[in-house]
Order: structure tokens, then C-alpha cells, then sequence
């Protein structure tokens, strides 16, 4: 093998090597950024979120109420999904079926349903 051919080989694997990495340090640079905006959401304190949906289930047993709500705005999207409830009195407030505006509370991801009212059907 000629020295040439050894040299372009060598560059090749650098540049691909290089060009891997590149990607790789991308890849992570982006999650370390939203992992970023986390912490500082966190550090800010308990924070207040409100939005409207449909109650699913009501589960006094396990302590979650089960909505399908539309996005949170600055937490979540539209999604369907079970929220602790702060007070006993928010399982007899609604049913199933039920048009809701609710409001969470506390520390993101540890948000807790701590108000709840019905709305007219959708």
C-alpha cells in the first residue's frame, strides 16, 4: 500500500471520527439545554398552571383524578393524564364526563390538582 492511500485512509476515519462526535455533542448540547430550562423552572419556585379538559375517572382510593386536558401552557401539551388531588373535596366536585377548568399546583414535575370547577358541557 502505497503512502498516499495510507494518508487518505487515515483522514477519512479522522474525518469521520470528527464528524461522529460532532453529531453526538449536538445530540447532547440540545437535551442539556432542556434540562437547563427544567432546573431553572424548579429553582423558581412552586408555580401555578391552568388549563380545561374532561374528567376520565375519579380515583379517591389512589388519590388521582384522570383528566383529558388541552396543553398547559408552559408545561405540557394536550394529553391525557392523572393529577393528585390536594383535597378530598375535589373527588365529590365532579364526575365523569365533566367539562373542567382546574388549576395545578406546586413544584414542576411535582404538580398537584389544588382546584377544580365545571364548565358547560364541550
Amino acid at each position: 500500500m502505497t503512502v498516499w492511500k495510507v494518508v487518505l485512509l487515515l483522514d477519512l476515519a479522522l474525518a469521520l471520527g470528527v464528524g461522529g462526535g460532532y453529531l453526538w455533542w449536538g445530540r447532547q448540547a440540545d437535551r442539556l439545554g432542556r434540562e437547563l430550562v427544567e432546573a431553572r423552572a424548579a429553582a423558581a419556585g412552586p408555580r401555578e398552571f391552568h388549563s380545561e379538559g374532561v374528567v376520565r375517572a375519579v380515583l379517591p382510593e389512589i388519590g388521582v383524578v384522570v383528566i383529558t386536558h388541552d396543553e398547559i401552557a408552559g408545561y405540557m401539551p394536550a394529553m391525557t393524564m392523572g393529577f393528585r388531588a390536594t383535597s378530598p373535596q375535589i373527588y365529590d366536585a365532579v364526575e365523569v364526563g365533566d367539562a373542567v377548568r382546574f388549576t395545578l399546583g406546586g413544584v414542576p414535575p411535582n404538580l398537584a390538582l389544588t382546584g377544580i370547577e365545571k364548565l358547560a358541557r364541550r
